[in-house]
């Protein structure tokens, strides 16, 4: 890592040390979860904000990216508001990704998704869709942030623990990436919580049966000599790089 990917990285405080237990969780899981890190008043802001965003938006959700049957998405968080700064910008999450790395990264892309009742199933995936001849080295590291609780009934995302060691794409060995795997879990955790990963582990939404609000955030992380998912360059506006730091704007890879 050069000096100036160190600089700008401990300026967004991505040097914390991370506990024993999550450290050994993302070698040899690929996942852990990290509970109480947004409190009340912000959760309400990021669902207020994402309330009016989707009323706001409309038909046009998520055109930056992709739209999604059954589902509820918004795009290019970045650009819509201030209380996401918070959120691909925490120290926390900066640490996480750096220690799955082991290098320079920057952001991918921000997105929220809310499955709607008896939707939102994902055949189970790794967020990196190529070979990987370069194994073991790490492409993405994924965010999950809980904005509501999560539950099995409500469409809690399913992973395969120790499946970001496998060279293979879950289609290329599955019988059946629609169904049911031995070894899934569900990653279940209350409002405020956050799930990181390993984006080469297998995982996928389920289907919220309860019909409860499920809304989460999606803070996604990419090698700095990668494509990221959204390119910031073409969608920052003026409004947000001009309250950006250098540090952000180095993460955000616009500088």
């Amino acid at each position: 890592m050069t000096q100036t990917a160190q600089q700008h990285l401990s300026a967004l405080g991505a040097d914390l040390e991370l506990s024993e237990k999550m450290t050994h969780e993302l070698d040899t899981l690929g996942f852990t979860i990290i509970h109480n890190v947004v409190d009340s008043d912000w959760l309400e802001e990021m669902r207020r904000t994402i309330d009016m965003l989707a009323e706001r938006e409309g038909d046009n959700l998520a055109i930056e990216h992709h739209q999604e049957e059954g589902v509820t998405r918004i795009a290019n968080l970045i650009n819509k508001g201030t209380v996401w700064e918070k959120v691909w910008a925490h120290p926390l999450a900066l640490s996480a990704c750096r220690h799955i790395f082991g290098g320079a990264f920057k952001i991918s892309s921000l997105n929220a998704r809310e499955a709607h009742p008896d939707c939102g199933h994902q055949p189970l995936h790794a967020d990196w869709k190529k070979p990987r001849p370069d194994y073991p080295k790490v492409h993405l590291v994924n965010s999950i942030w809980a904005v509501d609780d999560l539950t099995r009934e409500n469409g809690a995302p399913r992973i395969i623990p120790g499946t970001h060691l496998r060279k293979e794409l879950p289609e290329d060995i599955l019988d059946d990436v629609e169904g049911e795997h031995p070894d899934e879990i569900y990653l279940e955790c209350p409002a405020g919580s956050v799930m990181i990963f390993n984006a080469h582990t297998w995982h996928g939404g389920t289907i919220n049966y309860a019909g409860t609000r499920r809304r989460v955030l999606h803070g996604l992380y990419i090698d700095r000599n990668d494509e990221p998912q959204q390119d910031q360059q073409k969608w920052l506006t003026e409004h947000t790089a001009s309250r950006l730091t250098p540090a952000q704007k180095w993460l955000l890879d616009v500088e």
